[in-house]
This record gives C-alpha cells, sequence and structure tokens, in this order.
C-alpha cells in the first residue's frame, strides 16, 4: 500500500444524488469495500435534493460502515451544482466520479488508478454497461444500448471525453477550470462534454480501459421512447458543439457534422418510420440514429434538452 499525503495519493470518490435514496445506497456498497482497500479515500455523497431526501438513508449507511464517508447537502438542484459542490470537499488528488443509479463493478477504482499511474493519464473512462428494469417489455431489449457508455473496444489513449459517471480524474494532470462545471447546464447536460474539452485542448490525456467497469441502472420511468429521443438527441449535439467551441478553425468541423447529422437522420428514418408503421419495437433502435443524427443539425444550446431534475 503506498504511502503518502491525500495531494500524493488521496482519492474521493464523488455521489451526487437526487431523490434516489434507495439507489445512493446501492451504489454505496457497490464502493465501499473498495475504497477500504486503499490507504487515504473518502466517500463524499451531495444530496441534491431540497428536501434531502437521501439523508437518511445516508447517514443509516454511514453508521454501520468503517469507509471514511461525508454527507453534504446541496440545496440548490441542478448536476453542475451538485458536482461543484462535491469537489469543493474532495480532498483527494485523485476524483472518481460515480452517478448514483451507477454500481461499481468489483476492482473499478484500482483498475482506474492503475490506468492513471501507468499511462500519465489525467482522465481514464470505462466501459458502463445498462441493467435494464425488471418489469417484462419488449422495447428493453432493442433499448438497453442507447444506455450503454462502450464506445471503445480496446485499451488505449482516446481523443475526447465519454461521461462524468463512472471517470476518474487526476487532479496533478488536470487543470481545473473556475467552476469546474458550468452552472448553465444544470437542467439539460452537456456541462462534462464541456469540462472534458477544456482538459483536452490543454493538453490532458485521455485513457480507456476496458478493466474499469460500471453498470447503471435504468429506473422505469427513463426506459421510455420519449426518454431515449432526448439523451440521444444531446449525444448528437456533442461533436458539433466541440467544433462550435473552437471558433473560427472550428468552422469546418460544425460544417462537417451538420452534413454527418442529416445523413444519418435520413438514413435511419425508413427504418424508423417502418417500425413505428407496424408497432415493432425494433424502433427504439432506430429513434436512436435519428435522434443522434437530428442533434448534430440543431446543435445550439437553445435545443438542449432537459434531462436533470426530473
Amino acid at each position: 500500500m503506498m504511502s503518502g499525503t491525500w495531494q500524493d495519493i488521496g482519492v474521493s470518490i464523488v455521489i451526487p444524488t437526487y431523490k434516489r435514496p434507495d439507489d445512493v445506497v446501492r451504489a454505496l456498497r457497490s464502493i465501499e469495500t473498495q475504497a477500504k482497500d486503499h490507504k487515504l479515500c473518502e466517500i463524499v455523497v451531495v444530496d441534491n435534493d431540497p428536501e434531502h431526501s437521501a439523508k437518511d438513508a445516508v447517514e443509516a449507511f454511514i453508521r454501520q460502515s468503517s469507509a471514511h464517508i461525508t454527507f453534504i447537502h446541496e440545496p440548490n438542484p441542478g448536476v453542475s451544482n451538485a458536482r461543484n459542490t462535491a469537489l469543493e470537499h474532495a480532498r483527494g488528488r485523485f476524483i472518481a466520479f460515480l452517478d448514483d443509479d451507477m454500481e461499481a463493478c468489483p476492482k473499478w477504482l484500482s483498475y482506474s488508478l492503475q490506468a492513471a499511474n501507468d499511462y500519465q493519464a489525467g482522465l481514464v473512462f470505462g466501459p458502463v454497461k445498462a441493467v435494464m428494469p425488471k418489469e417484462t417489455d419488449p422495447y428493453y431489449e432493442y433499448m438497453s444500448g442507447a444506455f450503454d457508455r462502450i464506445p471503445y473496444e480496446q485499451d488505449g489513449y482516446i481523443d475526447r471525453g465519454v461521461a462524468t459517471g463512472g471517470c476518474l480524474i487526476d487532479r496533478q494532470c488536470a487543470p481545473f477550470p473556475t467552476p469546474v462545471f458550468d452552472p448553465s447546464f444544470n437542467q439539460s447536460g452537456g456541462e462534462d462534454d464541456m469540462f472534458f474539452r477544456y482538459l483536452l485542448r490543454r493538453g490532458v490525456k485521455a485513457y480507456w480501459t476496458t478493466d474499469a467497469k460500471c453498470l447503471e441502472h435504468v429506473p422505469a420511468k427513463r426506459a421510455t421512447l420519449s426518454y431515449v429521443w432526448k439523451r440521444n438527441f444531446a449525444f448528437g449535439q456533442g461533436p458539433t458543439q466541440e467544433a462550435f467551441d473552437k471558433g473560427v478553425r472550428g468552422l469546418p468541423g460544425m460544417i462537417f457534422w451538420m452534413i454527418v447529422g442529416g445523413a444519418q437522420s435520413l438514413i435511419s428514418l425508413p427504418g424508423l418510420a417502418f417500425y413505428s408503421l407496424i408497432g415493432s419495437p425494433k424502433r427504439a433502435r432506430s429513434l436512436v440514429k435519428f435522434a443522434q443524427g437530428i442533434g448534430k443539425i440543431f446543435w445550439i444550446k437553445a435545443f438542449n434538452p432537459k434531462l436533470y431534475g426530473n
């Protein structure tokens, strides 16, 4: 076990939560043993519900756990607010993010830390596999891929961020902006994409490791075609917004991604129309591609869907 200070080797596992007391306890259970395996490791839970609905459940977990867990109430709802508040209290050199609907697989933290150290990576990402609701629904088979985050099949350096949930950040390699996550994205999401682009433009290395796995438990209220549309529309906006952030240099990229979006939506539209006409659950897959294509075209912030706060 390494020795050192919080600034040298300390790890802060950050778990923001909003009106999911049972889910955040599941997330805590998945990381508790991993946290205790490291000499300097803390878990920071930020309850972003104004009514602090997770307080009783988290404090009950803290009483029976030997892990170092801190509960913080951030009453101003918003995904950026929750993460920024957590970072104000986090002491570690390494910040590991876990969403409240996620579950860390065994050794997720160790594999993430190993990748950061072995490859001098300021950002480390790994696969996130969706777990659909237990209820039987023919659409779930075709929706699950829309919630997976497995964009790469092999380990190696990558040139784009993936998502905050499940990622590890080395603060010694990654200079944070102020604020770290832009509060203007509190309800729509996209704050992590902007943050990752900020770091990558400054030469921070990002690494993908297939070993650092997590699960995302999809609640029934999100396992719907309307939410799949919003989630993938927002995902599609990313590349065009990234090109826009580059200013004049990004103009060719903006045009390219809008053309890609047009082609993607046109190619997927016949399948979407056909499967919708016959009432087939396969339309979920076509909807994913169509939404991503339309998002690349209608990429400006005014069209950002509201993904958080519900």
